[in-house]
């Protein structure tokens, strides 16, 4: 039986209606009477021919099909939302909106030049870049809420298609005159006597490290978490511990702050950049054009980028 157009301010309301916990509050902050709100529920209930909300005496629940609709109905209202802000900016001359999340280390590195040139090359395009930890980045891509996410590969990332950007090889971070300051290459088992400083909980970087540790005596002691690779190396400067961090920061803060950086031999200890990406060919054609900039610029590092990982 085919399925009749489905009505979006019905959408929205089913979603205010699981927001505040019931048709009343949601037909409140929608301005629209109950009975309305009710009427146009039994409706989708009717038109999916399954039940949607289960009602009772401290509001309502979605049933099962109702969860699985929430999702589907985010997905849809942010398109048309994103479908009615992109045909107002073409009013307004701009060409496309990229939503794109990276990680600290990307950002660390060479995606801030990458951006720069594809920003120049395309003035019509307007790109909307946030900072977050790699597995909220790999989130937001499954989600919807941003079309590009670039990132480590060190957090799950299924669901999510991807392809190599740029290499990344992780070092430990020491003062000068440390113990492990003379070695030119060390295992992250080695480090594990000395205390740590690493990224704050949640991030991909600090996962990793927890799960390698696990297979590894003596236990790790983490007594130090910031927010940033940067804080790191200001917190092993100021002899606070030892941390591991992106090789390339040596080249800004070996000198600066009397840190010696020391490159990791684990094999997990290179991992790639990646470009995420949610379905390459639903995306808009601003956004497919960012994402083949940044597989040529992964290029000149790496011949095989454009094949995907």
């Amino acid at each position: 039986m085919p399925m009749r157009n489905i009505d979006p301010f019905s959408i929205r309301l089913f979603l205010a209606i699981l927001e505040e916990g019931s048709i009343a509050k949601a037909a409140a902050r929608e301005a629209i009477v109950a009975s309305a709100v009710s009427k146009r529920i039994s409706e989708l209930e009717a038109q999916f021919r399954v039940p949607l909300l289960e009602r009772g005496a401290k509001g309502v629940t979605p049933t099962p099909a109702g969860e699985a609709l929430r999702h589907h109905a985010r997905m849809l209202l942010q398109a048309m939302d994103r479908m009615d802000g992109e045909m107002s900016e073409y009013y307004d001359g701009i060409r496309g909106r990229i939503r794109v999340q990276a990680s600290f280390s990307s950002l660390s590195s060479y995606l801030p030049g990458d951006i720069k040139d594809f920003v120049r090359s395309h003035e019509r395009i307007k790109l909307d870049l946030q900072e977050d930890i790699t597995p909220a980045i790999f989130r937001a891509v499954i989600d919807g809420t941003c079309d590009v996410g670039i990132a480590p590969d060190i957090a799950d990332h299924e669901g999510v298609q991807i392809y190599p950007y740029r290499s990344l090889s992780l070092a430990v971070v020491v003062p000068t005159g440390h113990p492990l300051s003379q070695r030119t290459q060390l295992l992250y088992a080695e480090t594990l006597e000395f205390e740590q400083v690493e990224l704050n909980p949640g991030s991909g970087m600090a996962a990793l490290l927890d799960n390698v540790a696990r297979d590894h005596k003596p236990p790790k002691r983490t007594y130090i978490r910031v927010g940033s690779y940067e804080t790191i190396c200001r917190m092993v400067a100021n002899n606070m511990g030892i941390g591991v961090v992106p090789l390339f920061f040596s080249q800004s803060h070996a000198q600066v702050f009397g840190l010696k950086f020391i490159p990791l031999a684990d094999a997990w200890a290179h991992p790639m950049i990646c470009i995420a990406v949610r379905e390459s060919e639903s995306l808009p054609s601003a956004a497919k054009a960012f994402v083949e900039h940044l597989r040529q610029r992964g290029m000149q590092d790496r011949p095989d980028a454009s094949v995907p990982v």
